[in-house]
């Protein structure tokens, strides 16, 4: 499997996997531009505009109208609203396997202050994969001995206490980002011996950083 990072921070999100799938679509247009000829479906996972520009999505729908977004229920509206035609939502319950075609896909929903669920994938060559980003913890997910992990790894449990921060915005990122405590736990209890993790939507110093 391959994969590219093309952005991964509250300032923008997208990975591109496979060269056909995306993983959120939060950067600007110019940044992805390059790859959307040959991908063929979004993964989208919730409305903040970090994993969902909305100009963004409105070029790509005009420039490649081929391309298909996944999504859970919630994000319909907003996608619509982007001038998405709606023969290209594909709209999953979440907890259940579905055949998109070129993999397997199932959605879970996670813990943040909006609708959001992680992805778990498996592609034919039975490789899979979970990408999970914003959310609190990921107590009710499960993905043992999958190949790749890409998770969030927001900030450190001992750390955050000695930022120069409002406390309220410190209990807002406990309360909806995962800490790099709580991402090596779940690595530990689901990883395989061949496993491979990426550590995504690291902080970086600044509370901007933590707003989505």
């Amino acid at each position: 499997m391959r994969y590219n990072i093309l952005s991964t921070s509250s300032k923008g999100n997208c990975i591109i996997v496979n060269n056909y799938l995306a993983l959120d679509i939060g950067i600007a247009y110019k940044k992805v531009q390059k790859h959307l000829k040959h991908i063929k479906i979004i993964f989208v996972s919730h409305s903040h505009s970090d994993h969902l520009n909305k100009a963004c999505i409105r070029k790509i729908s005009y420039e490649y109208p081929n391309i298909k977004f996944l999504c859970a229920a919630y994000l319909v509206p907003k996608l619509l609203d982007c001038n998405v035609k709606e023969k290209n939502i594909l709209v999953l319950e979440t907890g259940k396997w579905y055949s998109i075609g070129i993999f397997n896909a199932k959605l879970d929903r996670l813990v943040h202050d909006v609708d959001n669920c992680c992805i778990h994938i498996e592609f034919k060559d039975k490789t899979r994969l979970l990408y999970a980003v914003d959310t609190a913890n990921l107590d009710n997910i499960v993905a043992k001995d999958y190949d790749y992990y890409f998770l969030e790894n927001n900030y450190d449990e001992e750390e955050i206490e000695t930022r120069e921060q409002l406390e309220e915005l410190k209990i807002r990122i406990k309360n909806t980002h995962l800490s790099k405590q709580q991402c090596d736990k779940f690595l530990m209890e689901n990883m395989g011996d061949n496993s491979e993790y990426i550590y995504c939507h690291q902080h970086v110093g600044k509370e901007e950083e933590n707003e989505n």
